[in-house]
């Protein structure tokens, strides 16, 4: 699958650029790039965690990564981009060994080793057939909504879970670029119509020891094993949206139509091994969005109505009946028809260097709406990965001196749901030591919260204290 992306991106890059040559020459491209280190490691022992295992002064992540971006223009309709990552894996993350899910998603079979990839790779053509109308193609980065980082209608994009769970401030909820053919059509004044084909299955990346983490889900933890993957869903994806600017709000109607990003458990084997298939299932998402100022308030509000496809989830397990077993087969809706996630927030600067910035999230990226049969025999329940949506607060407060030279940062995450909450503490330090190089240090914590009946509470005992280096040219 990575390589079928890398040669559609780089076809439609090739492509583009074939049409736009036949008008005048194009420019030298602008380079840019950064050289990064980053390292973290536990700050307790945790003999026994829910997902780690480590010892205090333990290696928990460790990241090299080398960006190079290569833009321009082309002429004045033609712009481009590329974007290459070369970067180092941080083993198994998990601790879990290597996982079956590597051959399904193209993920190499080893560890700590050095890969280059294509991150982007698009043409932008302007005034494309009619006057209005802009192209581009190839792997990019489609935003949607106005929510900080944590949007529900930016569905365009599969978030990075491998990264995710690394707790690098750089790439949480990071979303990865697709190839896609995106056109946006500007009618007159401050409107926009998009439309955007994906050209593959959208799929989340994956940490490595994957299969230890779901193992940890379900009532049968110590014996579940990802059997397979049930991979039927259609492989394209689309999404339509229409902005513009009215009565002083930003405003967006969007729709997505194409496969949620990450696998959900669909059907269990409860025998003397119990085994689950895994499912990318189709939905349809209708989302709203608005952003605002007053009083120098900025404001804004995401909602997105869910409807995934009808399907079936099921169990089977053994009955005994006279002198030996018969296969019992219990079948039930996997998801509600339909169900909302939804996110507000706001940010004010006080000046001085001071701001702050709030957000208030029902249903995390990873959260859907199950039916009551599939709730009751997998187990899902709020206040767990994949589970039933909950409801998070994330704040942060920051602070810049010594003319913009160091950052502080405060960051927190607030869980609540009917079974408990957990609380998260983020703190940062940013040094602007020259014009181009920043030492970050800071730390991920969880000082609260009941380790099996919320989501960020079983870190508990996981905290992480990190040291970065960015050079940027």
């Amino acid at each position: 699958m990575k390589k079928t992306a890398m040669f559609l991106s780089v076809g439609l890059l090739a492509a583009s650029l074939a049409f736009a040559a036949e008008t005048t020459g194009p420019a030298a491209p602008e380079i840019t790039g950064r050289v990064r280190l980053f390292s973290s490691f536990y700050a307790a022992d945790n003999p026994d965690g829910a997902f780690f295992t480590h010892k205090a002064g333990q290696f928990a992540f460790r990241r090299a990564e080398v960006r190079l971006k290569l833009s321009g223009a082309v002429n004045d309709r033609v712009s481009y981009g590329v974007r290459f990552d070369a970067f180092s894996y941080p083993g198994d993350l998990l601790q879990a060994g290597q996982f079956p899910e590597s051959a399904f998603l193209g993920s190499p079979a080893s560890s700590e080793h050095f890969e280059l990839a294509l991150y982007e790779g698009w043409v932008k053509v302007g005034d494309f057939l009619i006057e209005g109308l802009d192209l581009t193609a190839g792997k990019q980065r489609i935003s949607w909504g106005t929510a900080d980082k944590i949007g529900v209608v930016d569905n365009l994009n599969p978030i990075d879970f491998a990264n995710f769970l690394s707790f690098d401030p750089d790439y949480f909820f990071e979303r990865r670029p697709q190839t896609a053919v995106n056109l946006e059509y500007y009618p007159g004044g401050s409107f926009k119509i998009q439309l955007v084909g994906l050209l593959q299955h959208q799929v989340s990346p994956l940490p490595f020891g994957y299969s230890g983490l779901v193992a940890k889900f379900f009532p049968m933890d110590e014996y579940l094993v990802t059997r397979g993957w049930d991979d039927t869903a259609i492989k394209t994806a689309w999404g339509a949206r229409v902005a513009g600017r009215a009565a002083g709000l930003d405003l967006g109607v969007s729709y997505y139509r194409g496969n949620l990003t990450l696998p959900y458990l669909r059907s269990m084997d409860a025998g003397l091994v119990a085994s689950g298939v895994f499912y990318y299932p189709r939905a349809g998402i209708l989302g709203l969005d608005l952003a605002g100022e007053a009083g120098g308030l900025g404001y804004w509000a995401e909602a997105a109505y869910v409807m995934p496809e009808k399907i079936d989830g099921s169990v089977s397990f053994p009955i005994w009946i006279g002198d030996g077993p018969v296969i019992y087969t219990k079948t039930f809706p996997l998801f509600e028809e339909g169900f909302w996630k939804y996110v507000a927030g706001a940010d004010y600067n006080f000046g001085g260097g001071f701001s702050v910035n709030i957000q208030f999230l029902h249903g995390f990226f990873d959260e859907v709406d199950y039916n009551a049969g599939a709730e009751d025999t997998f187990g899902f329940r709020k206040g767990m990965f994949f589970g039933e949506p909950g409801n998070y607060v994330l704040g942060r407060a920051e602070y810049k001196f010594a003319r913009d030279t160091v950052k502080l940062k405060f960051g927190g995450l607030f869980e609540t749901t009917s079974n408990g909450s957990a609380f998260v503490i983020m703190p940062e330090a940013e040094f602007r030591v020259a014009d181009a190089f920043n030492v970050v240090c800071g730390a991920f914590a969880a000082v609260s919260g009941d380790r099996e009946k919320t989501k960020f509470g079983a870190f508990r005992d996981d905290g992480q204290i990190y040291l970065g280096f960015k050079l940027d040219f």
